[in-house]
């Protein structure tokens, strides 16, 4: 896999767009200077300017790539299997996906084609500042402005950033820009004039600062709303953890607007998505139900149709539902499931993981005047705040 070989303080590799497969990509230069191309055909470096358009294509192995210059005037075309958009920290550079979405980052662009790409789509690598794709993750994560409840987030951000290294080492970079991550989308939430301020500042004013358990980066992890209680990792994902989570009551959440929620989905789509996710058929006959604890999480799901049962995990469950009919339809792992003739209810508490800090709470209680390390402390009680002075 390549890397950026230019060298960024406190510097992590994001892997761009890969939910989406990309086959070409279009890399405009909005702003800055010193910016530069490099690839496998060429000796030396293009420079690049403001205005000027690098379009990227996937042709088998090798990348079609054509520079064009802010006149529309074609500069370069060729073909290569890899190519290094190298930028200085203040260029911004507005990454295209045709007919899907943009995106504006900061960082140096690592696009590859071949064996270095996956399921014969291009791997994007932007290599940026940790403290950069913090401000990302926060203001994409929150559009409450309350300083304590930023500054709080920007510490989970950072602590999940510095306690899960390599996170995605076998794809060549440390993380992905979805929610299995920290969902991190450039500078578009940092554009908006009111969030730039009070994102920067929060960001700023706890620069290195991380949680700490037994000497090392916690593992830490945000939900947006738990729904009045916390989950651990254990009970949404498994495995082990570094940290000793227990369940929390939080009832500063209780005015957010998914403390409880319901959603409705037509049967037929569940069961469709369900059998194209477990490689099994499903008739409309077919019945859901939950296993879970008296507080209402679940822990799996239960399909049974004719005299056949399958069991899954809640966790396996939602991303099938979300994938398929959208992450709006299950929002937690807390819920009911109800059939209504065609359609299928669902009742719950709580948006997202329910695991560790949770956002709605961190906003109420900074409005109630409690400072960042008092939310913390709340969320993680056994935790300690220090900053990147000490020895990792």
């Amino acid at each position: 896999m390549l890397a950026s070989p230019v060298a960024r303080a406190e510097g992590v590799r994001i892997g761009l767009f890969s939910l989406f497969k990309p086959q070409t990509v279009e890399a405009r230069i909005l702003s800055g200077d010193r910016l530069a191309l490099d690839t496998s055909r060429m000796a030396g470096s293009q420079p690049l300017a403001a205005g000027w358009r690098v379009r990227l294509q996937l042709a088998g192995e090798q990348l079609t790539v054509t520079v064009s210059d802010a006149f529309g005037s074609l500069r370069q075309s060729f073909t290569t299997s890899w190519a290094r958009i190298h930028a200085s920290e203040a260029a911004t550079v507005e990454l295209l996906l045709p007919g899907k979405l943009r995106r504006t980052v900061r960082g140096d662009l690592t696009i590859a084609a071949g064996q270095q790409s996956r399921r014969g789509a291009l791997q994007i690598i932007l290599t940026t500042e940790r403290e950069a794709a913090v401000a990302s993750v926060v203001a994409a994560e929150t559009e409450a402005r309350a300083p304590e409840a930023l500054k709080a987030l920007a510490i989970v951000v950072r602590t999940f950033m510095l306690s899960h290294p390599n996170r995605h080492a076998d794809d060549g970079f440390d993380f992905c820009d979805t929610t299995h991550c920290q969902l991190y989308r450039g500078e578009t939430d940092l554009a908006a004039e009111a969030a730039t301020p009070a994102v920067a500042s929060a960001v700023a004013a706890t620069t290195g600062e991380h949680l700490r358990f037994e000497g090392k980066p916690l593992e830490a992890y945000f939900t947006a709303s738990c729904g009045g209680m916390t989950a651990t990792p254990q009970m949404v994902w498994g495995g082990t953890c570094n940290y000793p989570y227990n369940r929390l009551r939080c009832n500063w959440c209780r005015t957010s607007s998914h403390y409880t929620w319901t959603r409705q989905a037509s049967a037929r789509a569940v069961f469709n998505a369900l059998a194209a996710a477990l490689s099994l058929p499903l008739s409309p006959a077919a019945e859901l139900a939950v296993e879970g604890d008296e507080a209402g999480f679940v822990r799996a799901v239960i399909v049974r149709d004719a005299r056949r049962q399958t069991v899954m995990s809640a966790d396996e469950f939602r991303r099938i539902i979300g994938r398929r009919l959208g992450w709006n339809t299950v929002l937690s792992q807390s819920f009911t499931i109800a059939r209504r003739g065609p359609q299928l209810i669902f009742h719950g508490k709580g948006f997202g993981s329910q695991v560790g800090l949770c956002l709605a709470g961190a906003v109420a209680q900074a409005r109630a005047g409690r400072r960042y390390d008092e939310i913390l402390r709340f969320y993680f009680p056994q935790a300690e705040i220090t900053s990147r002075s000490r020895n990792e």
